[in-house]
């Protein structure tokens, strides 16, 4: 069968998401003709060309001498961003090339400020901060013409925990924004190329539904025989419990979990594993028991037919971990499926994707890495696991050592105390750069209640030894967890500034706690002193859950305060300000 994966819009456009290229490597390898397209990046090409910028200003009626720095720059600060341009670092560095708008013109006047010559960086790293700056500019002027528009998502506010899915058929019907126009026209050009048996729609975030349902709606009306289906994050946490057969107007099916053996029953006929359809005007549910591909079964990703030297960086903060996630180009690959600990209580646990731990062993994922760098040319990898295994990865470190195999990566760890000194030492020298992981908390004893598995010496004696390595670190934070209180969640704030400032923790994120329908706080709420009342009638998508807790303080404000203050310890500033004292302002 002729089969082609997309990746809607909008994700980030620095690397390709990982799913396509496992997918499309797996459908190979049972003999079907798969191709992928990342349309994510495509829609982001369009927008930032001469011939984008020009429809954005005859569409928004700006005037010609206003438009015209920006067309007689844009197609060559992407093509710096895209390593294929580096002549562009002297005019992008020259004040006045580039016009400014708001986000360049604030780097500028906080340089002024400060007097820290953005941070010290280098010629080419300066121009790329200030490249991404501006086409953070552009992008903002796009959001004007499409409020739906955001650089990494669209429409993401109308897609969270959607109980109907009326508000996205009104947007779909009547939608008819420039991006809707360029989308089609990309989907067309996909349906021409390829002529595809079957398409399948990978959807990983609430902020690509709206672009994955645009293709779908011009592919169903310009060739209805072709198998429309959709799956992947979105799907498998906000769909599973699905009733509307409205959304089936757009698509033939939807699969759960797991992608390899729905997509294969649909391709070869049989009986369908996790796959919703819909018959007689009604969701089906249909599946049967079936085992599941072994993680270490799997071809290595295959990333043929994607542009691989056409996505671009965005490096638009100052913060060196930060900048991993949006500037570098990544291999990403999956070590292991599901989750080494899945009993954290505020994740999804009940989930195939977290509750399934099934690993790969260290020769088959050293094999990966080499086909992958053969392909792609690039020896850098994100491993994207849930929580990467210390077992596995002294196992993978120690291979990757043997083969002498030169590459960097970085991963999501957990920090707990079987990241020994030794093992972590092995990390930095098997090409380990930086690790991000879920801190959430600096007390012992909320870290018990969440059923982290981790206490604060260990995480401490991890971080440092990380720095110590020359590792960077990343800490997920949290706040407004249910029985947490104000005195606890800044004494975390305390322990944050320590450690920005001693220097063994390097960047930071707070996320509000979210009561998710697939947690062991939902389940058991009683257990939390969460008062969850009657849950709300869902057809269509249901993931967060609205609860109620009686805190000791105002969670948002205190939220802002975190924010603002770890804001300024990720830039070197206020650690010598006591920590209530943002609380105040």
């Amino acid at each position: 069968m002729k089969i082609l994966l997309i990746t809607p819009p909008l994700l980030q456009p620095n690397t390709p998401y990982a799913a396509t290229p496992l997918l499309t490597a797996w459908l190979k390898s049972l003999g079907h003709d798969a191709v992928q397209s990342d349309l994510s990046l495509k829609l982001l090409l369009k927008l930032f060309s001469k011939e984008g910028v020009a429809t954005l200003s005859r569409e928004l009626g700006i005037p010609m001498d206003a438009a015209e720095p920006y067309l007689e720059t844009v197609e060559e600060v992407l093509g710096f961003l895209q390593n294929r341009n580096p002549g562009a670092v002297g005019k992008i560095l020259q004040r006045g090339w580039l016009p400014e708008g708001e986000h360049l013109a604030r780097a500028y006047e906080l340089e002024e400020q400060l007097q820290w010559n953005f941070r010290g960086l280098e010629a080419e790293d300066r121009a790329r901060y200030l490249a991404g700056l501006y086409l953070d500019d552009i992008a903002d002027v796009a959001s004007e013409l499409d409020p739906h528009f955001g650089f990494s998502r669209y429409a993401e506010s109308l897609t969270a925990s959607l109980p109907d899915f009326g508000i996205i058929r009104d947007e779909l019907e009547h939608g008819d924004s420039i991006f809707f126009q360029w989308l089609e026209q990309l989907a067309d050009d996909e349906m021409r190329k390829h002529r595809p048996d079957m398409v399948v729609l990978t959807v990983p975030f609430p902020g690509c539904l709206l672009g994955a349902l645009i293709i779908a709606r011009r592919m169903r009306a310009t060739h209805p025989l072709t198998h429309i289906t959709m799956g992947g994050g979105y799907p498998n946490t906000e769909l599973r419990e699905l009733k509307d057969p409205a959304i089936f107007n757009y698509v033939d099916s939807i699969t759960l979990d797991s992608g390899f053996l729905p997509l294969q029953r649909l391709a070869e006929g049989g009986k369908l594993v996790r796959t919703f359809v819909c018959e007689n005007d009604a969701v089906v549910f249909q599946t049967s028991e079936a085992e599941e591909v072994a993680h270490a079964d799997l071809p290595a990703p295959d990333f043929q037919g994607l542009e691989l030297d056409h996505y671009f960086g965005m490096f638009e903060t100052l913060n060196p971990v930060t900048r991993l996630w949006s500037d570098e180009r990544w291999n990403k690959l999956v070590l292991a499926h599901g989750c080494c600990w899945s009993r954290c209580a505020f994740c999804d646990t009940s989930i195939d994707y977290i509750c399934r731990y099934d690993p790969a062993d260290a020769q088959t994922i050293c094999n990966w890495i080499e086909r992958i760098m053969a392909e792609t040319n690039f020896p850098g990898f994100h491993f994207v696991d849930e929580a990467l295994p210390p077992d596995l990865l002294n196992e993978l470190c120690d291979e990757i050592l043997r083969r002498g195999l030169e590459i960097e990566w970085w991963g999501n760890i957990r920090y707990e105390k079987r990241f020994s000194t030794e093992l972590i030492r092995k990390m930095a020298a098997a090409g380990c750069i930086a690790v991000t992981g879920g801190l959430e908390t600096g007390c012992d004893r909320t870290l018990k209640l969440m059923k982290k598995g981790v206490i604060m010496q260990h995480a401490a004696r991890v971080m440092a030894d990380l720095a110590d390595a020359g590792i960077l670190t990343h800490a997920y934070l949290m706040y407004g967890f249910p029985t947490q209180t104000g005195e606890e969640t800044f004494q975390t704030l305390e322990i944050v500034r320590d450690f920005f400032d001693c220097g063994i923790l390097h960047s930071a994120y707070w996320h509000r706690f979210a009561l998710t329908d697939h947690s062991d706080i939902s389940i058991h709420p009683e257990h939390y002193g969460v008062r969850v009342p009657e849950r709300p009638v869902s057809n269509f998508a249901r993931n967060e859950i609205p609860f109620e807790y009686d805190f000791d303080h105002d969670v948002e404000a205190v939220g802002e305060a975190l924010k603002a203050a770890t804001y300024n310890y990720m830039h070197g500033v206020g650690f010598d300000r006591p920590v209530g004292e943002w609380a105040a302002h």
